[in-house]
């Protein structure tokens, strides 16, 4: 049975066909969706639920073989498909640098102060592999007054070597959860986050960067996986959704792959949403436990 989106799940939830214990995991993992969308607690920039593409996603550095709208698993959902077209030997002249192996779409955000960014990629267990195709797919946040100043916030999956990423053969492969804290001058900053004890494949996560203007926190299904100082961390330019062509290709010449991304949401957290965030995560307990414990 498929891991449950979480619109779906909090529905199971309410109607009291879920244990208690997932019913608490799916309040906690809805809440970044839940404060943008709540007017007067979270001055929501954007909610995108990727029924069609909006016109504000534009092509980042390459645009990627596809970035449409699909029906998937019972709703539209973003899918961003990698293919040999895009690989560096096929791309026009000018575009043959690894800069252009990133391929995706932008949306501007224009927010000041803090910021958070959210959205939910579906982690197929084909990922899961350290001989098959290579795949990358990230969240990224630009942030900064200017265009020639600040920093690139990034968190995403892949399954390709931390030391030797290019390598399909590589003896260090694995699925893995990466986040990025490095600035424009220092494009090294790549962390390994590993893979929680619990993680479900075929299933949908949620990625999450939160700023309070000097430090970045990075979450994965609301769990905060990585910290970062951030000393122009604050006013979030920009937000992507990228994938990776590595070029790759299989015994047929090919190198093809699809992600799936949904319910992206940008917003500026006023103080209020602190307040929610820990009374939702209480009431939810409680609600829950409650319920719970008239089914048990």
């Amino acid at each position: 049975m498929r891991a449950l989106h979480f619109r779906d799940g909090m529905k199971l939830c309410v109607m009291g066909r879920e244990p208690w214990l997932k019913c608490l995991r799916q309040t906690l993992r809805s809440l970044p969706w839940i404060v943008a969308s709540v007017p007067g607690v979270a001055l929501a920039q954007w909610v995108d639920n990727f029924d069609t593409i909006n016109p504000a996603w534009v092509t980042d550095r390459y645009e990627p073989a596809g970035f449409q709208s699909v029906p998937f698993l019972g709703d539209n959902r973003l899918q961003i498909t990698i293919d040999q077209s895009g690989s560096s030997s096929n791309r026009p002249s000018g575009y043959s640098a690894s800069l252009f192996n990133t391929q995706g779409r932008l949306r501007p955000v224009g927010s000041t102060g803090a910021w958070s960014l959210s959205a939910e990629v579906y982690v197929a267990a084909a990922f899961d592999t350290s001989t098959g195709q290579l795949v990358r797919t990230d969240l990224w946040a630009r942030t900064g007054a200017t265009s020639t100043t600040g920093d690139y916030a990034i968190i995403g999956i892949t399954n390709a070597s931390p030391t030797d990423p290019l390598n399909p053969d590589a003896l260090d492969r694995g699925f893995h959860f990466q986040v990025f804290d490095g600035t424009q001058a220092d494009p090294t900053g790549w962390f390994d986050a590993g893979v929680p004890a619990d993680f479900a494949f075929d299933a949908w996560h949620t990625l999450a960067e939160t700023s309070n203007g000097t430090t970045v926190n990075y979450l994965l299904d609301g769990v905060v996986v990585y910290t970062d100082p951030a000393a122009d961390g604050a006013d979030l330019q920009t937000a992507f959704i990228q994938a990776y062509n590595f070029g790759q290709t299989d015994g047929n010449g090919l190198n093809s792959y699809s992600v799936y991304w949904d319910n992206a949401a940008a917003a500026v957290p006023e103080p209020a949403s602190y307040a929610l965030c820990g009374g939702a995560a209480v009431l939810g307990l409680a609600w829950v436990r409650r319920f719970g414990s008239r089914r048990e």
